[in-house]
């Protein structure tokens, strides 16, 4: 059989050539059949070489006439670009010559190798061929349209034919000039062989095809593009890649500059304004989904926001180089609402009034007021989520459970609490029941009244560890040539981990109640969680240096102590409700119950206490003493009243197991009791007539 090359080369010649050298043969010797020529690219893009087969007409003897493999050659050597190939509008139609193969064990078979047709003759069988759809098959000249029986002397000639669809394209400028786009499909030849075929008595024939694309020429493009006035954007890598490429597509290949647009007058808020929605995430990772919306508030005096100037935009260029203009900017019109005033020009708002600032945007036109009260037309529950606010909250349904609600003026609620928490900075009136729930008027006095009962006892250890660090000054390992180097920091760990355990969980429980109140407590209680925090909880930099350090740490914590001992009650602070269930209420100033009573709750007043109805269970503080319609009940159930020594309790009838306390004198009645009056003489005795 033929012996043959397939040789790749970025040029036809020089595959050729790589092939006639690995063959040891000249141009006479052999066939050439190009299978692809060189495609060059454009712009040195989609380059690909040329590939060729090269097969040496040499009868080869018959030991050697068996399937030789193909060599494949990868390697490129010399660039040679003068030789001829056929072009891609001259598609040649090969001609296959059956060859015969004398192999002893293919006796009576036909088979298809590299295009060719191959038979063996035997006595008692007859190979036979079918020719494929699109394929003229020619047996000895004679054209074959069905299946026939071959011999090894036949001449056999196919022609397969080659299709070719040349590439189009189309050139178009967007609506607004800012883009060019190049709307092409690829050209493509079809090129057909017969396909590879093995060993048997009977083949029909197939055949392979492989599509070549044609790639579209840049030139006329280019001249399209100057005809067309686009000279601004052009991006010449996209025009390359829309040539190359071998699927439909449009392709932007210039765009333009676009303008950069102004901007309208508006309104800079300075701090926020709008009601923010959504869930709030705690410390801790969790989500608390009671916290879906934020009231945010303004105080008398204080700067809510800028009216800015308009902003004039900057021109563009489109593809053909020609203007194109932002549009047209406007000032912002401010309507002047209730609780402002507009200062400098008109360029910056101001609140007159404390409460909500509430701006509506309309175009370019803007009204801007504060609303002293957020009057809230339903339920607090999951829907409206927790309410925070600055001035006034009026609720016209109810509190719901879990809901908290917090305002630093008033808060009325026309029906009833439950399970929630209120505070208010000033008065919180409750037209109906509060069940379960927390109540709290004056916040910045509970805050403190809840710091003091730690703060004493942190005080108290305070004092023990002075007492230690004076007593471990006179060992050798801890002298005080060592706290001047290191300063006390070391030594305060020791203690800590050793006989202080709950000393800094203590001290960190006083420095985040401060840090939550920091609004209404004031600086000096900052001051002195700033300093606890930097001198116990950071032992490696404590700022103790001496023993005179601690003793200061301790008379700032003493006099604070000291200021949260028998506030004077404040008189815009009150609450005032129906009736209350299992309840906690604290109020810097009164706390007055109108309607059936309290029961089993707990109640604390820095004024004083006065229940028109019953108060069952529970235990009762006033700092101005306590007037009770009935106290106690039936069942063993304690109620407690306590005031201090210089005020008296009233209680119309007190039924047994009623304790009252005044100043450290307390009394148990043990029968029912009618217009009690409770008080302590100059003797310090407790007096009840």
């Amino acid at each position: 059989m033929n012996k043959y090359i397939v040789s790749k080369g970025k040029t036809v010649k020089e595959a050729v050539n790589t092939a006639l050298d690995l063959l040891n043969a000249a141009h006479s010797d052999v066939d050439i059949e190009i299978i692809e020529p060189e495609t060059k690219g454009i712009l040195g893009i989609g380059a690909k070489p040329a590939v060729v087969r090269v097969t040496n007409r040499t009868i080869q003897n018959a030991a050697n006439a068996s399937f030789d493999p193909v060599v494949s050659l990868e390697s490129l050597k010399n660039i040679v670009e003068s030789m001829e190939f056929p072009k891609e509008n001259q598609v040649p139609s090969p001609v296959v010559v059956a060859r015969k193969a004398d192999e002893s064990d293919l006796f009576g078979k036909v088979w298809v190798r590299d295009g060719q047709i191959f038979s063996k003759d035997a006595p008692d069988k007859y190979p036979l061929v079918s020719p494929a759809k699109g394929m003229n098959l020619y047996q000895n000249e004679v054209l074959v349209e069905k299946t026939v029986i071959i011999g090894e002397n036949d001449i056999l000639q196919v022609e397969l034919q080659d299709d070719k669809h040349d590439p189009t394209w189309e050139l178009k400028i967007s609506d607004n000039k800012m883009e060019a786009i190049l709307k092409v499909t690829p050209g493509k030849v079809i090129r057909r062989k017969l396909k590879d075929m093995p060993p048997s008595n009977n083949i029909q024939l197939e055949v392979d095809e492989r599509i070549i694309p044609i790639m579209i020429e840049t030139g006329p493009i280019m001249d399209k593009l100057k005809g067309m006035g686009i000279v601004h954007g052009v991006e010449y890598s996209e025009i390359a890649r829309a040539c190359i490429s071998e699927e439909a597509g449009s392709f932007i290949i210039a765009k333009g500059t676009p303008p950069t647009p102004g901007k309208h007058g508006y309104f800079e808020p300075v701090q926020e304004v709008e009601i923010k929605k959504g869930v709030k995430e705690r410390s801790d990772g969790t989500i608390d989904y009671r916290e879906i919306q934020e009231f945010p508030s303004a105080d008398r005096g204080q700067l809510i926001g800028i009216v800015c100037p308009p902003i004039p935009g900057f021109p563009g260029l489109a593809v053909t180089n020609e203007y194109v203009f932002p549009p047209e900017v406007y000032p912002l019109s401010v309507n002047a609402g209730k609780g402002i005033v507009l200062v400098d020009g008109g360029t910056k708002v101001v609140a007159t009034d404390a409460g909500h600032p509430e701006v509506k945007i309309k175009g370019q036109l803007a009204k801007i007021s504060v609303i002293p009260k957020l009057t809230l037309g339903k339920d607090v529950d999951f829907q409206t989520g927790n309410v925070h606010f600055i001035g006034d909250i009026e609720v016209l349904g109810s509190v719901q459970d879990g809901m908290t609600l917090e305002a630093q003026g008033n808060v009325i609620i026309r029906n009833n609490v439950n399970m929630a928490k209120i505070t208010a900075g000033n008065s919180i009136i409750i037209q109906n029941n509060v069940i379960t729930s927390e109540i709290t008027a004056g916040k910045s006095n509970l805050l403190k009244a809840e710091i003091s009962q730690i703060l004493g006892e942190l005080i108290e250890q305070m004092k023990q560890m002075s007492n230690a660090i004076n007593q471990l000054s006179t060992v050798s390992a801890f002298k005080v040539s060592s706290f001047a180097r290191t300063g006390l920091g070391p030594l305060i760990k020791i203690l800590c981990d050793g006989k202080f355990k709950s000393f800094h969980p203590l001290t960190m429980t006083v420095i985040n109640k401060i840090n939550s109140g920091a609004e209404g407590l004031g600086g000096e209680w900052l001051e002195f969680g700033e300093q606890m925090n930097n001198a116990y909880m950071k032992p490696h930099i404590s700022n103790l240096q001496s023993i005179e350090d601690v003793v200061r740490m301790i008379k700032m914590a003493e006099e604070l102590y000291a200021s949260t001992q028998n506030p004077e009650p404040e008189e815009n602070c009150f609450i005032k409700a129906g009736f209350a269930h299992n309840s906690q209420m604290y109020s810097s100033g009164n706390i007055i119950i109108v309607g059936q009573g309290i029961y089993n709750s707990k109640l604390h007043a820095g004024g004083f206490i006065e229940v028109d109805g019953f108060v069952r269970g529970g235990d009762i503080y006033a700092s101005k003493g306590v007037r009770v319609g009935e106290a106690g009940a039936k069942g063993g159930i304690v109620t407690k009243i306590t005031v201090p020594q210089s005020e008296t309790i009233k209680i119309k009838a007190a039924m047994a197991d009623t304790v009252i306390q005044i100043g450290t004198k307390t009394h148990r009645f043990m029968d029912l009791t009618f217009n009690v009056f409770a008080r302590i003489d100059e003797d310090g005795q407790l007096i009840i007539s």
